[in-house]
């Protein structure tokens, strides 16, 4: 009577190890001298690997025989934080022996095969023959697959060991064969492949060698050889149960859905406690912003998102089984705020071309002043690099001023806008709505008409910040909303020639942006950032050429063409950068603008009749994977 039998064994002992070490790939699992079949199912020595690079976790999922432990046994597994225990048993078996409680854990009996017929006749069969035990213990195996009884309790002992999140533990009397097809089936999810699987069931001849050659020792021989097969384990044991899996059901996975009823999510949150994986699919030929946010994916393995019913757990083991991480890698690091403050310290930029035609004062008289409008708007896109997707860039916006010529030498102008930006970029999108004033003043040495000048334009405004972030991969969209302020100045050294028909009027300066911008928390999503403010400051030096030609009367009105052409090269470091944070874990991002030179180029008419001026812009902008356009209609009024 097998079970009875192994209920009334003696237990052996086997020397005390070190403690249970945290090290991912050198296990050192207490042997325990009171419970002899105590082992980690991470592996023996060593944590197996698994499919797709994977590691098995240590201290996650621990096997055992009934826990009869000694004092300092007991000690030993109060220290390793286990907070459920399973037990597998029969009431008549453990009737017989008892569990010893372990400090801070539940217990809780979930019998395989005391509910069932063929598990009433497997606890009170007697063997004629060591064959008979045999075929017994195969035929025990099989039925964890077949009968419906005992895998209705599997299938209870998996749901209930995904839904604990910290050490378990699952044992029977002998820790080797209802404790043995747990292992193995945990192992097989896991993707530990076939043969270390094996290896593993067998490795409880080695752990009780001691204790099972001293209870044959005590049995007459004629008994010692028919129950000889019953006190280990053989390869054929396990192999029929794997084999009734593939008979029944084609495949371990069709035996857990269809067999056991666990459902997908519950088998990745198994997969997530027992497996890190050292790199995730397609992880080692990103660069960039993509390799940042797949490292990120790949670290919050260990945050508490993995191995629970989480979205992003549920994510990453979808990706591993389809072997893409389905672009996720590129949406998860917060790039689009990058963007966004990269878009934004070239706002100071767009105000000044914006307001060009009105700068100087010179078509005014000394005390004359013009009331101008002008529209803001623009289109910038930048292609996918190295290291960022790509981005868009839009803005709209109107901005009014005055010009005052003060002497024949200074022209002053102020004016006040608002310029709506909108930002895409890596599954995200920001608007940046920007309130600002400008002021600037021009002063000709000799005159403002001709000879060299000096131009000052300064600009300073507040921003009111919200964002949206499409993950992708089912994990939702995380939102933020912040605010800060922008400035700007830009200082440069001119000169006006009056040439013919034509006056050029070329220039070179410096300009300088400061963007502060408060740091925030998205919300939304399990993989929302904590976003750091962002302090950045954009030196550059620049350069313009404005054209304009002579008058052409059409009718009343009085036609101004002009050109204008620009360059600015960024001094210093050139790349923008957003920082976050998620559970503790860090990702940056760099904006996908990444050019230190770039080039602008635009035409403009203006129309006067009388002080009444209108007129039109339109022009582009390139550099490096970055190309644009900008435009807007201009009126003014000269009093």
């Amino acid at each position: 009577m097998f079970q009875r039998l192994v209920c009334s064994l003696s237990v052996l002992s086997l020397s005390i190890a070190a403690a249970h070490a945290a090290e991912p790939v050198t296990l050192d699992t207490p042997h325990l001298r009171s419970i002899d079949n105590f082992r980690d199912i991470a592996g023996i020595t060593t944590a197996y690997s698994t499919a797709h690079d994977g590691t098995m976790r240590a201290g996650v999922f621990y096997r055992s025989n009934a826990l009869t432990p000694s004092p300092a046994d007991l000690a030993t597994l109060n220290s390793l934080g286990i907070k459920a225990v399973y037990d597998l048993r029969t009431p008549s078996e453990i009737a017989g022996t008892p569990d010893t409680m372990l400090t801070g854990a539940t217990y809780q009996n979930i019998d395989i095969i005391g509910s069932t017929t063929s598990g009433s006749n497997i606890t009170t069969v007697s063997f004629k023959s060591a064959a008979d035990a045999i075929a017994m213990m195969q035929e025990t195996n099989r039925a964890f697959v077949s009968d419906a009884g005992m895998r209705g309790q599997f299938g209870k002992l998996f749901n209930e060991l995904a839904s604990v999140d910290a050490a378990q533990l699952f044992h029977c009397t002998a820790g080797k064969d209802r404790t043995g097809w747990t292992a193995a089936v945990l192992q097989s999810i896991a993707g530990v492949d076939s043969a270390t699987i094996m290896a593993n069931y067998l490795a409880t001849n080695d752990y009780t060698a001691a204790r099972v050659a001293a209870t044959l020792k005590a049995l007459p021989p004629s008994m010692a050889s028919i129950y000889a097969p019953l006190l280990g384990v053989e390869a054929s044991y396990l192999q029929a149960g794997l084999d009734e899996v593939t008979a029944q059901y084609g495949s371990m996975d069709n035996y857990l859905k269809q067999g056991l009823g666990l459902s997908q999510e519950t088998i990745y949150v198994l997969r997530g406690k027992m497996v890190e994986y050292n790199s995730l699919p397609g992880q080692a030929g990103l660069i960039g912003n993509a390799a940042a946010g797949a490292e990120l994916l790949r670290e919050l393995q260990n945050s508490k998102l993995s191995g629970t019913y989480s979205a992003y757990n549920y994510y990453l083991q979808s990706a591993i089984d389809a072997g893409t991480l389905g672009g996720v890698e590129s949406t998860v690091g917060g790039q689009v705020h990058a963007d966004a403050a990269s878009y934004l310290l070239r706002q100071n930029a767009m105000i000044e071309q914006a307001a060009a035609p009105f700068a100087s004062g010179t078509d005014l008289k000394v005390g004359q002043y013009r009331l101008w409008s002008t529209a803001l708007a623009g289109y910038l896109g930048t292609d996918g690099s190295a290291h960022a997707e790509s981005s868009n860039e839009h803005s709209q916006g109107l901005m009014v001023g005055i010009t005052q010529r003060l002497s024949e030498q200074l022209s002053a102008r102020g004016g006040i806008g608002y310029s709506k930006g909108t930002v895409g970029g890596a599954g995200g999108e920001a608007d940046t709505d920007f309130t600002f004033v400008n002021v600037g003043a021009r002063y000709g040495f000799a005159s403002l008409e001709h000879g060299l000048f000096v131009d000052a334009n300064a600009s300073a405004g507040y921003v009111d910040y919200d964002s949206k972030r499409d993950l992708g991969g089912g994990l939702g969209s995380a939102k933020g909303d912040t605010h800060g302020n922008l400035s700007g100045a830009t200082l440069a050294l001119g000169y006006r020639l009056p040439v013919s028909s034509v006056i050029l009027e070329p220039s070179l300066g410096v300009r300088v942006s400061h963007l502060d911008l408060s740091g925030f928390k998205e919300k939304g999503s399990e993989l929302a950032l904590d976003v750091d403010d962002n302090k950045e400051t954009r030196r550059s030096a620049v350069a313009n050429l404005d054209v304009s030609f002579a008058p052409v009367a059409v009718g009343s009105w009085s036609l101004v063409p002009g050109l204008r052409a620009g360059y600015e090269h960024v001094l210093g470091d050139h790349q923008v950068e957003s920082e976050g944070q998620l559970l503790g874990l860090d990702i940056e991002q760099r904006a996908a603008f990444d050019n230190r030179d770039q080039f602008t180029g635009g035409v403009n008419v203006m129309a006067s009749l009388g002080a009444l001026s209108v007129g039109a812009e339109i022009g582009a902008s390139g550099g490096g994977d970055s190309h644009g356009f900008n435009g807007g209609l201009k009126a003014s009024y000269a009093f």
